[in-house]
């Protein structure tokens, strides 16, 4: 550890091997909180690359605790890295469910609000779901009803290791970006919001060396892990293993720009009232962030590979019922299982 941690604060980057092993002695109790804290601190500082990214992510990949489903080539993951500060409601759940009513497998990954005003385990409680079942049973609620949650905590035991020490030291670090990476059951599709326009190109290429099958890395020019609703957003879209960087806008599909505070919130039960009034049918701008949100979604899932299409079939999962009638399901079966 203190090679690497030398390496380090020489600022010189690690393999993706190096970063494997140096993960491999902090997680098996090879490291101080000391010197775990002085490598949280010393990638950051540094900037963390892709193939440190990469390392990282396939460690956890293979020490998380694996979900077992048919065909995980068809799974979407709509987890991002959260950490915005903005505060907006929880559109990645949201979508996940417009996702899951439109007929797409959604394996949704995800914890509690660290940074944010509401995480999607804090949105999924408060509409009463169990969330936290055992990988058998978020594999049957995939199987049956095509959505499941799993609560990160659970399934990666090898954060564990960290957490005190990442609490400690206070900042965002390579721990925040490999958790969207590192999904239990295999997601080889993503939409992925970032907080960073900075890290926007490097996870798009981590994506596609795991060898994702369709994914976009979203960060909207106004600050938010989001397709945006009030500005550009940058996305990073992985197809066939290339990678492809550009602006979207609102106006592209027909969406008038909205002001970004009238998608924020102030605590947990604002986020599930205003992510609710969407499956409900409401109109407004929190329905169109979804709407764009669920677009680039239906698109990694392969349904289309026309944007404007992808957002008719968002609009008609909500406008059916279909959306709202998954997260009933979802909340009924969590309690059976």
């Amino acid at each position: 550890m203190k090679e690497i941690l030398h390496k380090i604060s020489e600022g010189e980057n690690l393999t993706a091997e190096e970063m494997y092993s140096a993960l491999k002695e902090i997680v098996d109790g090879g490291a101080t909180d000391a010197q775990i804290g002085a490598f949280i601190m010393g990638t950051k500082l540094k900037g963390e690359t892709v193939d440190e990214i990469e390392g990282a992510s396939r460690f956890f990949r293979e020490r998380a605790t694996k979900v077992e489903v048919s065909n995980p080539e068809d799974l979407v993951d709509t987890c991002g890295t959260g950490g915005d500060k903005v505060g907006t409601f929880n559109v990645s759940t949201v979508t996940a469910f417009v996702l899951a009513g439109a007929g797409v497998r959604v394996a949704k990954h995800g914890n509690r609000s660290v940074s944010s005003k509401c995480g999607s385990a804090d949105f999924l409680e408060q509409a009463g779901a169990k969330i936290d079942l055992p990988a058998d049973k978020v594999a049957r609620m995939i199987e049956e009803i095509g959505i499941g949650f799993m609560f990160a905590p659970l399934f990666h035991p090898a954060m564990k290791r960290v957490i005190g020490p990442r609490r400690e030291v206070g900042i965002r670090s390579i721990f925040n970006l490999v958790g969207p990476l590192s999904n239990p059951a295999g997601a080889k599709r993503h939409i992925l919001g970032v907080f960073s326009d900075r890290i926007v190109d490097k996870l798009a290429h981590v994506l596609a060396r795991l060898g994702v099958i369709r994914a976009f890395v979203v960060h909207g020019k106004d600050g938010i892990d989001e397709v945006s609703v009030s500005s550009p957003t940058l996305i990073g879209e992985v197809k066939e293993g290339e990678v492809k960087l550009y602006e979207f806008s609102p106006e592209e599909v027909g969406i008038e720009r909205r002001d970004l505070k009238e998608v924020c919130i102030t605590s947990p039960e604002e986020s599930f009232r205003m992510g609710f009034g969407v499956l409900e049918g409401e109109e407004g701008p929190h329905r169109d962030i979804v709407l764009l949100n669920a677009a680039f979604g239906i698109l990694a899932s392969g349904k289309t590979d026309d944007i404007k299409e992808a957002l008719e079939i968002a609009k008609e999962s909500i406008d059916s019922g279909r959306a709202k009638e998954k997260l009933e399901k979802f909340i009924e079966l969590s309690h059976k299982l």
